[in-house]
């Protein structure tokens, strides 16, 4: 049983990090090669790297990979070690292959077609490397370390931030640039959105016989809450602890790989949730 538990968690280790390398060369395609070339801001710390380029002609990534530092070191100490380690690789990885990667116009040099494209696969490439538990750095972290302790969600914290970036563009290049980020910025929230499912909310009902382990693990790793109440099983009338949590669809994954880590025997079913009323934190 342990050997095929461990063989499992190779591949799905395997998969995680073949889509953080996945996500993280499409990152630096999409900016190296639409938004960057047409002269738009991405969001975040990429963004703000861009600007910084602007004014000292340093390579985008040195910029970005710098400017991740701190966030790094903020999210190591709040957000556990998993996500830190999965978010130092793929911040890392962003940083090198921006530096691989020609910065070149490609297919388009249509300012309106780099803007949408470039947000798009922009928005790709940091979903898969969200699906799989980590992050591709800069404000996210922040983000996500805010919403743990306020009901503000990464989406809001990053309109604030990127409103920002807009704002600066419009000051430092021209109006038409401005505009032209506002669209890359849309197009890459709403795939984001869609990639991340950032709607949908699932319940879940967590049969275990290890109720406190489980529960500990979902609280330190997922920050999230639970209800629990002891139970029997109908057949075998063992005690067993049922647990209640409401996550949102794209956290799902990582409460999978943690729930099994916790309690490989434990049974899981999973509810489509319309809404909560109530005291839930909307991470995404």
């Amino acid at each position: 049983m342990e050997t095929i538990m461990t063989k499992k968690t190779n591949i799905s280790t395997f998969i995680d990090l073949f889509c953080m390398v996945l996500g993280t060369i499409i990152t630096a395609f999409a900016l190296n090669m639409f938004t960057i070339p047409a002269g738009l801001l991405s969001g975040g710390v990429s963004g703000f790297s861009q600007l910084l380029n602007h004014f000292i002609p340093i390579n985008v990534g040195v910029y970005y990979f710098l400017l991740n530092i701190p966030l790094l070191i903020l999210g190591y100490i709040y957000l556990g070690k998993k996500f830190s380690f999965y978010t130092i690789l793929a911040t890392s990885l962003v940083s090198f292959f921006l530096l691989i990667v020609p910065i070149k116009h490609i297919w388009t040099d249509d300012p309106l077609l780099s803007a949408i494209f470039g947000g798009v696969l922009n928005a790709v490439g940091c979903g898969l490397v969200l699906r799989r538990g980590g992050s591709e750095g800069g404000f996210d972290i922040l983000s996500r370390v805010i919403a743990k302790y306020r009901n503000i969600t990464v989406g809001k914290s990053n309109l604030i931030i990127n409103t920002i970036i807009v704002i600066l563009s419009g000051f430092i290049f021209n109006s038409e640039i401005a505009l032209y980020t506002i669209i890359s910025f849309y197009s890459s929230m709403k795939t984001y959105n869609i990639i991340l499912n950032h709607v949908d909310r699932i319940s879940l009902l967590i049969i275990t016989d290890k109720g406190k382990e489980v529960n500990e693990a979902i609280t330190k790793e997922l920050h999230r809450g639970t209800t629990m109440w002891n139970a029997s099983g109908g057949y075998t009338q063992k005690e067993k602890t049922v647990l209640y949590c409401v996550i949102m669809k794209g956290e799902m994954h990582q409460l999978k790989q943690i729930v099994k880590s916790a309690d490989p025997k434990s049974f899981v079913s999973i509810i489509s949730t319309q809404n909560v009323i109530g005291r839930f934190h909307q991470i995404w």
